[in-house]
C-alpha cells in the first residue's frame, strides 16, 4: 500500500511539473502583449515575423507611440483631458498588439 501510494505521489508531482512547462514554442504570453514583462528571445522573433506579415497594424503602433510621446511632451493638462487622450491611446495601442498577436497567445479573456 505505501508503494502504492508513493507512486501516485510521484506521479501526481511529475505530471505539475509537466503542467508548469512554458508554452508552447510558437506562443508567446499575455504578460508581453499587455507589456508587463519583456519578450523572451523566441517571443521576440515570433513577434518579429508577425509584425512583418501585417504592416499596416505594425505602421498604426508606431503611430500611436509616437502620439503617446507627444501627448505626454506637451506642456499643458488640457483640463484633464489630455490623461484621457493618454489613457485611450494605450489602450488602443493594447488593443492593436492583441490584434496583430492574437495567434501567438491563448486568448484568456
Amino acid at each position: 500500500m505505501k508503494i502504492l501510494s508513493f507512486l501516485f505521489c510521484l506521479t501526481m508531482i511529475s505530471s505539475s511539473a509537466l503542467l508548469a512547462q512554458p508554452g508552447s514554442p510558437n506562443m508567446i504570453s499575455i504578460e508581453v502583449v499587455l507589456g508587463n514583462r519583456p519578450p523572451s528571445p523566441n517571443e521576440a522573433q515570433l513577434m518579429r515575423a508577425e509584425e512583418e506579415k501585417h504592416p499596416n497594424i505594425t505602421n498604426a503602433m508606431h503611430d500611436i507611440e509616437k502620439s503617446m510621446r507627444s501627448l505626454h511632451n506637451a506642456p499643458d493638462d488640457f483640463g484633464g483631458h489630455k490623461g484621457q487622450a493618454e489613457a485611450d491611446l494605450k489602450q488602443a495601442y493594447i488593443s492593436l498588439r492583441k490584434a496583430l498577436y492574437f495567434r501567438l497567445y491563448k486568448d484568456t479573456h
